[in-house]
């Protein structure tokens, strides 16, 4: 201890001494030096992103924090050989724990000193390798160069990573596991973590890694959303996950909300990565040559209901990359090398055409971009593409730097002097770049700027491509880019420079240049020529004035918009005559026909003359005398335009304004001087037109002159009319195709037949006779056409080949048509369709000109599922054409033939291996060969056309015939089998009358060639007629004697045949000879005679009479008439509802108490084919019905009153009810079946017992366990089987707590299992008990089993009965709970029934509200029910019906959205609708759709001119629609929720039409095979193929025609609307009454007594110990909840 307090140590291990103070502030007696340590803030870590991600001039930067995630991701996957998957999982939903962003990837994964290396702050690649933090996995090695240098060495200077996780939460885990590593590597870093460091005063930059095996997450039990990712690690060989929680809300908010934005910057930054080096290209993606193996998926979920939302970076089609790619139109690269670093960039320059009206370069869809101005102003040279906005974007290693762009270098800057023949200066804003550098450029740690990239691109020694050229070939290619791509207007012919001073705004009225012509799209239009407006409303047509250009111009000059001057045709039909419209909107595809032609009928619609009538005759005629005061008129005036149309008003275009016409009328006296008499002016009125009162004041004699003057009511007069009807004659009706004469009369001006001058000669125009040199040198006749004579046969279904069934019959409908497509109808249309091998059919079209044919099931022998085809022949005797179709049956292996014949018109497909036909081509068609034929004609096999077959005249075995497509292993082969002779008969086409018979006929065997075969030697068989040979000739047979004795007139069929040769002769039976008179009355029963009977009145002489005084009675029902002037008619309509037969009916008079004798009649009652009267049941009478299987097949037939079955029923109109008991309630004779109990499942008994109670006592009752309990062997449903089972019934205990307890009560005899005999498959027990003083626990439950032993194998094995007691040691315990149970009991019988009566009210209830909507819906007026339903309450599914099947199907799935939308008139209604079905229903009210009037044309129509011939039959599928009430409404429905949407045949010419029409908007396109085109072009795949009809709610057919009879009858049910509405009354009163009763007193306290029970229930089963285990309670939540859980992990 030294004096100055200070104790000195010799320290000699340092060199030093070390001093120990007293205090602290003692002071030093010389200077010392103290050794410190100091460690950076854990801010330092845990704030670095703040600053790096908030300085993003002003931009969201949660994006790119996340890319710096996935640099590393991108780097650590470098090395895989396969796909490359990173994927970012946002996991926000908080059921499963606090939120969580995941970044994870299948990379090579870090080991634990890789781990640590990661959580060094700034510790790059490049100072990690000479420290201590070096490793033997790492060490820095350049990647070599590739294209774009897209190497993925973007994980750069260790600051990247922990600048993210911290900027976007405070708190990180690190799971990594490294390739053949078999540990899992676990890293925590945190705020918290730190906080509590330095609270502690620990070491803040220390930690622990955590190695575990993988899917092993008992180290964070509480943190459920990392187990099901944890648990997926068992099945990855390495990876790394990025786990960062306590996310920043604002982050959070912005993730949910801008999900599409911050993808979209994602797949922007690493475009190239994504889609390989050329980039998004969709134009050419199925070509990439380069695919990435680069796989970036990003997932999102939320809390539930929301659905998780799931997105490859792939898909994204709206990054400004992807943009510029397919915005462009051509492209020009560059390289560029810098010193001294030698750094390398690769350019690329797109050039982004300015197209006709708009510039194409791409905008930014999340810029702020000033409102786009209409296309009606005017788009100069100023309004450029680009902007100010640099050209380059700037790309590191191949990522995106966002914050580093490139304005533009010299050598493609616009030049600042402009020379005349230089590019327009808007050309250089039309390109847009990218630059691609590698790693020896700087970038910011944070990798949103570059150092100085521009720098050392602008200096001097920088060498770009092609050094000293560079300039010159951009500017080359940007001039060939202008020229070929860009489509600008070049304007001609200068005129002058004016004011317009209607120009909005003031600043625009000038300068403006004028021009006489301008150059556009390779077509030059001048003034005067006719153009048509497009996108104007309305459409403008008319003569070009003059072209306008906005700017100071002296000459000829491009521009990039300009305007027309129009002056509009016919000016009358405009108020201003001039229009000033942007050239854009001329039309170029109209021609001048068509402008000429539109004008000329717009004129048409122009006033044109005044038809004067006379209303009251006395027509006041020319140069006619008339006494004075003779009045004049009325006059009815009409003013008629060229179409002869009346007209009240000027025809308008668009919305110019109403101009209204009148009628001047002037009456001029013609004296010693001219003297007006009168005028009037009439207004137009919708009865009369224009109307002049009758004129009487002319009483000065002298001449006059009547004067009408058609007006406008601004006085402009138009035209003067004369007083003269003008009249037309027509010619008769014509046919079509046939030659007509026009009857041609001269006549002078006077109206005088005269002859024609010898110098004039007509000229021939179709219609139309021209007389050059008359006055009215042309006259107009109007002809009716009718249709002509049969020119071809047009068949239905238009499907060549038609594809069927083997067994069933084909149905074709016929059409006669004339030369123009007409259905035709004639004398002796006789249409004959035959199939081959079967009987010829005929109809007789000469009544509508259509007819159908249904054939006899087409029944083949099917051999290997091959198709085969059948030829279907229709023809006619007076038709010149034959249609031919093909059946597609399953082929045979053999095709029989006539020897010697041709077999022809052999067709082939090709299919790939998914079924799909190929389209054949000639390379295609080349390849296929056949062996009957050398070589076959190459036009024909790419039509799909095999060569004919010639077959031999000489019978052989067979001949093989094969096809085959050369160098593939595909063909079809088949074998001719050669068919020599067959029968002719001559009786053919003959026509006898029912009970003559056949004449004399001939049967002979002949070959093809008709020659008779000398080989008959058997027995013909006609039907069940037998005739022999001829004995003279041993080559035919003669028919003789075959007559028809009965039978209705009409076609036969007679069937020979010999071995296997077989004659069909058709002939035709007619009526026989005369034998009796009848009165042919016959009715339907059921039905009403459909003519009243006319009943005339004569005196004894057969005059008619007169007298009035005659009663006319009928013997079936006396009606007292008066007698007419001439006759009496008595109308008799009969019901017939009584047996068929034969019936008569007489009719008698009376005259003052005097007979008078009359007529009978004989009725005919028929029985009805189509009226029901009881149904045929037929199934299984002998098959077994087990309790809970299943019903045999019913088979329900509807006999018809003649016996025979109704097909044309309504299957959904048979029930089939089903009673217990004794049926009610119906007419039908009950069917009884017999239900027995099904297979033997389980023991039980007849009633469930209670639960015992039972205690050791002395006394037998208390230790009573069963008493008196009969078992029987049951099914699943409680019925009582197995009688034939016989065995033991043993009895057993166990615990109910299943704790393995082995202190169990005893039976009776200390037994711990007794038995009992089973019987017929039931046993009674008398008696079961428990021992005195059993064992057992106090208070405990135990289960019964008795489990039957049965001496025959059960089906099944037999399910015991379990039943449960308490025991107790006391008898007091026993007695309570016996008591308790007791009580129980009753009050669960009293609780069930009065939940019983409780649903009986409800279910009451509902009957009664049912019942009361039921009636509601039927009181209305049966009379007007389809009006009112169209007009207010139909679904759209029922407005419109549809003919074509295949149509209909598409159409309904198509609107199958729509189908069941409610249209009502008004809102009002709507809303109404809307209410009462608790917002559930879809509604459209009429009065808010807007519908432009008029139709567009199909897509390939220009001017009613087609600009292609189309395939597929392209129609609107609109107009296939048929509306039966209100078409105008239906048409604004349908046209507002089907819109333009095109119906065409098939996908191919679907697909073919719209790339046709590329040029313009296509609507959607349906096809008739059930396939759709979006609008988009997007077709294929399920959600774009209809399904079969039987799933889809499909447009009805049309009504036939009996529904327009049926209609009128409607009248008749309104009578029973009165009763409709008294049962609704008394429905209604029910309901009430009920609900009173409901509401009652009574039944309240039965509520209340029901709720107080059941908590003494509750307060019993609490005493008794019955508590609801809460696991027992999770197994029965509802599996929905389940699979909830399951899909989010648990």
């Amino acid at each position: 201890m030294s004096l100055d307090g200070l104790i000195a140590l010799d320290y000699d291990r340092f060199g030093d001494t070390l001093y120990l103070m007293r205090c602290e502030n003692q002071d030093l007696p010389t200077a010392m030096k103290e050794h410190i340590t100091f460690t950076p803030h854990y801010d330092t870590l845990i704030r670095s992103g703040m600053y790096e991600y908030y300085a993003s001039e002003g931009q969201v930067s949660l994006p790119y924090a996340l890319a710096e995630l996935v640099d590393n991701a991108l780097s650590a996957t470098a090395k895989n050989t396969g796909m490359r998957s990173i994927e970012i999982r946002m996991l926000f939903d908080e059921t499963l724990g606090k939120p969580a962003v995941v970044v994870l990837d299948n990379g090579c994964g870090m080991t634990s000193k890789q781990l640590k290396n990661w959580a060094v702050y700034r510790l790059s690649k490049f100072t990690r390798k000479n420290s201590s933090f070096a490793s033997q996995q790492e060490g820095y090695v350049r990647p070599d160069p590739v294209a774009h240098s897209l190497n993925s060495d973007i994980s750069y200077f260790g600051v990247g990573g922990k600048q993210a996780v911290f900027y976007i939460g405070d708190s990180t885990r690190m799971i990594s596991k490294a390739v053949l590593s078999p540990d899992v590597h676990e890293l925590v870093l945190s705020k918290d973590d730190f906080e509590r460091k330095e609270k502690n005063k620990e070491d803040i930059y220390s930690g622990t890694i955590l190695n575990r095996k993988p899917g092993d997450f008992s180290h964070c039990p509480d943190e459920r959303f990392l187990h099901a990712l944890i648990a997926e690690e068992s099945e990855k060989e390495s990876f790394t996950a990025v786990v960062i929680t306590g996310v920043n809300p604002e982050h959070i908010t912005f993730l949910k909300k801008d999900f599409k934005l911050w993808t979209r910057q994602l797949a922007h930054i690493y475009h190239y990565y994504i889609h390989g080096i050329d980039g998004n290209n969709m134009s050419k993606a199925s070509a990439n040559s380069n695919p990435s193996k680069i796989d970036i998926q990003v997932t999102l979920r939320e809390k539930a209901p929301k659905f998780p939302r799931a997105l490859n970076l792939r898909e994204v089609d709206d990054d400004m990359q992807t943009l510029y790619i397919n915005a462009s139109a051509d492209t020009f690269e560059f390289k560029a090398t810098t010193q001294p670093e030698n750094g390398t960039v690769e350019g690329v320059l797109r050039y982004h055409p300015f197209l006709y009206d708009k510039e194409t370069y791409p905008q930014d869809p999340q810029a702020s971009l000033d409102d786009k101005e209409d296309d009606d102003v005017e788009s100069g040279v100023h309004n450029q593409a680009r902007g100010s906005r640099p050209i380059f974007e700037c790309f590191w290693n191949g990522r995106l730097i966002p914050y580093t762009k490139v304005a533009e270098f010299d050598w493609c800057a616009r030049p600042r002097t402009q020379k005349e023949q230089d590019l327009p200066p808007e050309c250089y804003s039309r390109i847009s770049g990218v630059l691609f550098t590698d790693d020896r450029f700087q970038v910011s740690t944070n990798k949103l700027t570059f150092m100085d990239l521009e720098l050392a691109l602008r200096r001097n020694d920088t060498i770009f491509t092609c050094e000293q050229k560079i300039e010159k070939e951009f500017t080359q290619w940007l001039k060939n880019c202008h020229k070929n791509l860009d489509k600008q207007i070049q304007f001609l012919d200068y005129k002058e420079t004016i004011t317009l001073p209607d120009v909005t705004p003031k600043e625009r009225q000038a300068p403006w240049a004028t021009f006489g012509s301008i150059k556009w799209h390779g077509k030059t239009y001048k003034t005067g020529e006719l153009v048509k407006s497009q996108r104007t409303n309305p459409t403008l047509y008319g003569k070009v004035v003059r072209f306008l250009l906005y700017g100071n111009y002296k000459g000829d000059v491009f521009a990039t918009g300009g305007q027309v001057e129009v002056a509009l045709e016919p000016k009358a039909f405009y108020n201003k005559t001039r229009r000033i419209i942007p050239i854009i909107k001329i039309d170029r595809t109209s021609t001048d026909d068509a402008i000429n032609k539109h004008i000329k009928s717009d004129a048409d619609k122009l006033p044109h003359e005044l038809k004067v009538e006379w209303p009251n005759g006395n027509p006041f005629s020319e140069n006619a005398d008339y006494p004075a005061g003779t009045p004049l008129g009325p006059l009815k005036i009409e003013i008629l335009n060229k179409k002869g149309e009346s007209l009240s008003r000027m025809p308008r275009a668009g919305q110019s304004p109403v101009i209204k016409l009148c009628v001047k009328l002037r009456l001029v006296h013609h004296g010693t001087n001219q003297e007006e008499m009168l005028s009037y002016v009439a207004e137009h009125s919708a009865k009369w037109n224009f109307w002049f009162k009758k004129i009487e004041n002319l009483t000065k004699v002298g001449k006059y002159t009547l004067f009408l003057n058609a007006m406008t009511n601004d006085s402009a007069i138009i035209f003067e009319g004369s007083d003269e009807n003008q009249s037309t004659k027509t010619i008769s009706p014509v046919h079509i195709g046939m030659p007509f004469n026009i009857p041609l009369q001269i006549k002078d001006k006077y109206g005088h037949s005269t002859e024609l001058p010898p110098n004039i000669q007509p000229e021939k125009c179709d219609l139309k006779v021209i007389l050059p040199g008359l006055t009215k040198g042309t006259q107009t006749q109007k002809i009716f056409l009718l249709p002509g004579k049969p020119h071809s046969l047009h068949v239905k279904p238009e499907d060549n080949p038609i594809t069927g069934e083997n067994g069933n019959p084909f149905k074709f409908d016929v059409e006669i048509h004339d030369e123009a497509g007409n259905i035709t109808a004639n004398a002796r249309q006789l249409v004959h369709c035959e199939v081959h091998g079967y009987p010829e059919i005929r109809a007789d079209c000469s009544q509508t000109g259509v007819g159908q044919f249904v054939t006899k099931p087409i029944n083949l022998k099917i051999i290997k599922g091959e198709p085969q085809k059948l030829t279907v022949k229709f023809s006619m005797p007076v038709s010149k054409t034959v249609k031919r179709f093909l059946l597609v049956l399953r082929n045979s292996e053999k095709i029989e033939w006539l020897a010697g014949g041709l077999l022809e018109n052999l067709h082939y497909k090709l299919f790939d291996e998914a079924g799909r036909e190929i389209r054949l081509t000639p390379e295609i068609a080349s390849m296929i060969k056949v062996t009957w034929a050398e070589d076959g004609n190459l036009k024909d096999l790419v039509q799909g056309k095999l060569p004919n077959i010639q077959v031999p005249t000489k019978v052989q075995d067979a001949r093989f015939c094969k096809v085959l497509y050369e160098g593939q292993s595909v063909s079809v082969s088949f074998t001719i089998v050669m068919n020599l002779i067959t029968i002719k008969s001559s009786l053919s086409g003959y026509a006898l009358n029912t009970g003559h018979c056949f004449p004399h006929s001939v049967l002979e065997l002949v070959d093809q060639y008709g020659n008779v075969s000398k080989t008959l030697y058997s027995t013909f068989h006609v039907n069940v007629l037998t005739v022999c040979l001829n004995q003279e000739h041993n080559s035919c047979v003669a028919v003789t004697g075959v007559c028809f004795q009965n039978g209705t007139p009409g076609s036969r069929e007679m069937r020979f045949t010999f071995r296997k040769y077989v004659a069909c002769v058709t002939v035709m039976v007619t009526a026989g000879d005369p034998a009796q008179l009848k009165l042919p009355l016959q009715v339907l029963n059921g039905s009403s005679i459909p003519t009243p009977f006319i009943v005339q009145l004569f005196d004894m002489w057969g005059n008619p009479t007169q007298d009035q005084r005659v009663v006319v009675e009928c013997s079936v029902s006396v009606i007292f008439l008066t007698i007419n002037k001439h006759h009496l008619i008595l109308k008799v309509l009969f019901y017939c509802c009584s047996t068929r037969g034969y019936y008569q009916l007489e009719f008698k008079g009376s005259f003052n108490d005097k007979p008078i004798s009359g007529t009978s009649l004989n009725l005919n009652l028929l029985p009805n084919p189509n009226k029901p009267v009881r149904l045929s049941v037929e199934y299984d009478t002998k098959a077994k019905l087990p309790a809970g299987g299943t019903f045999p097949v019913f088979r329900v037939t509807v006999v018809s009153d003649e016996g025979s079955p109704i097909t044309t029923f309504d299957p959904a109109a048979v029930s089939m009810l089903l009673w217990e008991g004794v049926p009610s309630g119906t007419t039908q004779e009950p069917i009884i079946i017999n239900v027995v109990p099904n297979q033997p499942v389980k023991l039980g008994p007849d009633s469930q017992p209670p639960a015992p109670v039972v205690s050791y006592s002395t006394a037998i009752t208390n230790r009573t366990l069963v008493e008196n309990m009969t078992l029987r062997i049951m099914d699943s449903y409680g019925n009582p089987t197995g009688q034939n089972l016989h065995g033991k019934v043993a009895v057993s205990m166990k615990s109910s707590s299943c704790d393995g307890s082995t202190n169990l009560p005893l039976f009776e005899g200390k037994n711990s299992r007794c038995q009992f005999n089973l019987v017929e498959g039931k046993v009674h027990i008398t008696r079961l008990a428990i021992m005195e003083n059993s064992p057992g626990e106090n208070g405990n439950e135990y289960n019964l089993i008795f489990k039957p032993e049965v001496s025959l194998e059960a089906p099944t094995p037999l399910i015991p009965f379990e039943l449960k007691f308490l025991f107790y040691n006391d008898s007091e315990n026993q007695h309570k709970m016996s008591a308790l149970s007791g009580k129980k009991d009753a009050l669960n019988v009293a609780i069930a029934k009065y939940e019983e009566i409780f649903n009986d009210h409800q279910t009451l209830l509902m009957l009664l509200t049912a019942m009361k909507l039921h009636f509601k819906s039927l009181s209305f007026n049966l009379s007007s029910t389809v009006e009112t339903l169209i007009l207010t309450l139909l679904q759209v599914g029922h407005l419109a019906c549809v003919q074509d099947d295949d149509a209909a199907r598409v159409i309904s799935w198509h609107l199958s959205g729509d189908m069941d939308c409610v249209i009502t008139t008004t809102t009002a209604a709507a809303r109404t609708i809307v209410d009462n079905t608790l917002g559930r229903q879809q509604v459209m009210p009429l009065d808010g759709i807007l519908m432009h009037p008029g139709n567009r044309p199909l897509p390939h129509l220009r001017n009613g001119t087609p600009l292609f011939p189309p395939q597929g039959n392209p129609i609107y599928a609109r107009d296939l629609l048929i509306y039966s009430h209100r078409p105008e409404d239906c048409n604004t429905v349908f046209k507002n929720i089907l819109g333009d949407t095109i119906l065409m045949d098939d996908l191919y010419s679907g697909t073919e039409y719209r790339k046709a029409v590329s040029d313009i908007q296509c609507p959607t396109i349906l096809t008739r095979q059930g396939d759709r085109i979006s609008a988009r072009g997007k077709f294929g795949g399920t959600q774009n193929k209809a399904p079969t009809i039987s799933a889809l709610k499909v447009f009805g057919a049309p009504l036939p025609g009996r529904y327009h009879t049926l209609r009128e009858q409607i009248g008749d049910l309104s009578r029973s609307q009165v009763s409709k509405l008294n049962s609704a009354n008394e429905a209604d009163k029910d309901r009430e009454s009920h609900l009173i009763m409901m509401k009652s007193p009574d039944n309240q306290n039965k509520q209340q007594d029901l709720k107080e029970k059941k908590k003494q229930l509750e307060e019993i089963e609490r005493q008794l110990g019955m508590f609801v285990d809460f696991a027992l309670q999770t197994e029965k939540l509802p599996t929905s909840f389940h699979s909830f859980l399951a899909f989010f992990g648990f």
